[in-house]
């Protein structure tokens, strides 16, 4: 005789997000500085809805200040 159990069947799967790593184009990354120029306090804002950390954003504003890259006020 086996001590072996059958396994009830699967009702419900629940997929886990890893946290893996998202890649942004340079556009995405042009697109979401600028959006945070237009006001104080936007960078914080701006990277929620793009489902981005407030600190990798503060981090490409800071290196699009650094490069010299300039908004114009067109694009705001």
């Amino acid at each position: 005789m086996t001590d072996h159990m059958p396994m009830p069947k699967v009702s419900r799967l629940e997929v886990v997000s890893t946290g893996a790593r998202r890649r942004w184009t340079l556009e995405e990354k042009q697109r979401i500085v600028t959006e945070s120029y237009g006001g104080p306090r936007l960078v914080s804002v701006t990277a929620r809805r793009n489902g981005l950390s407030t600190y990798s954003a503060t981090i490409w504003v800071g290196r699009a200040r650094r490069s010299g890259w300039r908004v114009s006020v067109a694009a705001r």
